[in-house]
């Protein structure tokens, strides 16, 4: 059975400071990437343990390198490299499962580090959908008739993806306790996390579970043609779309567009 994993690094254990940990620059980023290629190592050993023969990664969390720690990964786990961040690449409907590692939850959920794509969006909805990156990556493999078995991450991003799926494997390794600032509609929060060693553990087991899941998830999918509404924190961020077609202004703030498919989505 083939297992592609969608790799994000706000969702993983331990990660909580954006600049510090989530940009290339930042203090800690390489321990950052380390923490989150564990884990992604633990949940290929759980999802082979629980019946796959193949096993794809690709690491969004920008560019290259994407979150990942290439010298540290699994043996069996092959990477999808310089695809870049504009979501996932080199997956058909030869793939039996999705597995999303490392999410958060979409800006304003009130998670750790949520956000939706990057700090300045405040809300994107689909006719009346709220979206974030859990909601269009599972409609992306939605559409091909992929269904998304595991999500990894915190509280947020796990009540996220239930709210879509409904039946779907979990590993929770992270909790929100208060906000604590604002970087946009990016919220760094006080947060309670597992240890390292304790999420790897939890995730693998919770990746062999969802193989035995592939056959009764449901797929998600986002019905086209659809209306698209997104709203920044800030006028400056929706200029660049003012002359867009299919592009109407509602506000200085926030445009809502006519897209007929995923790939018409901008933000």
């Amino acid at each position: 059975m083939k297992v592609y994993v969608v790799c994000d690094l706000e969702g993983v254990a331990g990660i909580v400071d954006f600049k510090k940990q989530c940009m290339e620059e930042g203090k800690y980023y390489q321990q950052a990437i380390r923490l989150a290629t564990m884990e992604l190592n633990a949940l290929v050993e759980g999802a082979i343990e629980g019946g796959a023969t193949e096993v794809y990664a690709w690491p969004g969390h920008g560019s290259f390198p994407g979150g990942i720690d290439f010298e540290l990964i699994h043996p069996e786990c092959n990477l999808v490299m310089q695809a870049g961040d504009g979501g996932p690449t080199g997956f058909d409907e030869s793939f039996d499962a999705m597995m999303l590692h490392g999410f958060h939850g979409m800006a304003g959920s009130g998670g750790v580090l949520s956000h939706s794509f990057y700090p300045f969006p405040q809300n994107i909805w689909v006719d009346d959908l709220r979206i974030g990156e859990i909601a269009l990556n599972m409609a992306s493999f939605g559409e091909v008739g992929v269904p998304t078995v595991l999500v990894t991450g915190d509280q947020a991003a796990i009540d996220e993806a239930k709210a879509l799926c409904g039946v779907i494997e979990t590993a929770t390794v992270k909790w929100a306790l208060g906000e604590k600032e604002k970087l946009g509609a990016l919220s760094i929060q006080r947060a309670l996390s597992l240890s390292p060693g304790k999420a790897q553990d939890t995730i693998r087991v919770a990746a062999k579970r969802a193989m035995n899941k592939i056959d009764t998830t449901m797929l998600f999918k986002i019905k086209t043609p659809f209306n698209l509404k997104v709203e920044y924190t800030e006028a400056k961020y929706v200029d660049r779309f003012k002359d867009l077609p299919e592009v109407e202004m509602l506000s200085e703030t926030s445009f809502t567009k006519k897209c007929y498919s995923l790939d018409e989505i901008i933000f």
